[in-house]
């Protein structure tokens, strides 16, 4: 199996030995580079769905790095490694840097240092001389990865080569089923890849005057659900989560996800889980940004044995929304919300926003 190991240049992560931050030992760093771990996520976000995009199923466990099988493109792209790769490439749009080879760990290991492709028969001889940091990433438990490497050091075990010579019983009484797994790595035993299921993408943003805050913010960001509900790329369905994230002034990025319980196309439970999340903004943010992390069935009304009452009536108008948005467009119903009605600048005090569905 033929695994390709995507990293993005302009990501900047921590240091660790054996790891060159997504750039090849000797390789200055590139202008606009980013060491914001919530723009780091959304950055790798784009490399996966521009991948997804020519047909790759991919893998991503952490940002910086993705994974996707390159067998199953050959014939698509000309029947050559050479030929997937430069697809790849193509799609980002970005410098990345791109290593193939038969286990996640040697693949990263050749998009680092500039190896290209990795063939079976010398796997081997590739892993061998890798410190035994490159286990932190692959293990799956950050904190006693950590303390396993930081163990086989001290015993004079610094690489994989090393790690390699052990026997499966010496492993197993000193290190547990941790290290046992460590070992299969070592030798070039990886499961395969689990590639993630392709969804769309439905972010709404909106860039914020100086000096928001309080119910100024909470009406930015009820103009922003209203948005995104609004989207004509939602097509009538409903939402499993969402991500509220923010752009900070001082520099930096925020984020959080919220789930919502159960599949909803409404505003009101929305406004209701998002609106306290705000408090937990560090600092005064210059744009709010919403994007759907999921998607359920499409809304749909229960039958209920009355004929008057409020809930009918929301169902109807509900209805009536979106059959003229499917027949005027999304911007076919607008509502006026009041953002600063204080301000001297008239057009601060309210703004234009889609009507929401009921």
């Amino acid at each position: 199996m033929e695994i390709a190991c995507v990293i993005d240049c302009r990501l900047a992560t921590p240091e660790r030995p054996g790891h060159s931050g997504g750039l090849r030992p000797g390789r200055p760093p590139l202008d606009g580079r980013v060491d914001d771990p919530v723009a780091a996520t959304e950055l790798t976000e784009a490399v996966a769905r521009a991948l997804e995009g020519i047909g790759a199923g991919v893998e991503t466990e952490r940002a910086g790095e993705v994974f996707f099988a390159v067998g199953g493109l050959r014939g698509l792209y000309g029947g050559e490694v050479a030929g997937v790769t430069a697809v790849a490439r193509r799609a980002i749009g970005v410098p990345v840097l791109i290593g193939v080879a038969p286990t996640r760990t040697a693949a990263r290991g050749a998009a680092e240092r500039g190896e290209g492709v990795v063939a079976p028969a010398r796997l081997g001889r590739f892993l061998a001389p890798l410190p035994t940091a490159v286990l932190v990433d692959r293990l799956g438990e950050p904190r006693a990865a950590a303390e396993l490497v930081t163990a086989l050091e001290r015993l004079g075990i610094g690489t994989l080569g090393e790690l390699r010579r052990l026997t499966l019983d010496q492993v197993a009484d000193r290190f547990g089923p941790l290290g046992l797994r460590a070992l299969r790595i070592a030798r070039g035993e990886e499961e395969p890849l689990r590639p993630r299921v392709p969804h769309e993408d439905l972010v709404e943003e909106i860039e914020l005057p100086e000096g928001v805050a309080g119910g100024q913010l909470d009406r930015a960001l009820h103009l922003l659900i209203d948005r995104l509900l609004a989207a004509p790329e939602r097509k009538g369905r409903t939402l499993l989560g969402v991500r509220l994230g923010a752009r900070l002034c001082g520099g930096g990025s925020w984020s959080v996800d919220q789930g919502l319980g159960r599949p909803t196309a409404a505003a009101a439970p929305l406004r209701r889980l998002l609106v306290p999340r705000l408090e937990g903004l560090p600092g005064p943010a210059e744009a709010l940004r919403l994007r759907a992390l999921g998607f359920g069935p499409p809304a749909a009304d229960q039958l209920v044995m009355e004929v008057g009452g409020a809930e009918p009536r929301r169902r109807r108008l509900g209805a009536a929304v979106r059959e003229v948005r499917a027949t005027q467009g999304a911007d076919a119903l607008l509502r006026v919300l009041a953002v600063d009605v204080t301000s001297r600048v008239p057009e601060r005090r309210h703004l234009l926003t889609s009507f929401p569905e009921l």
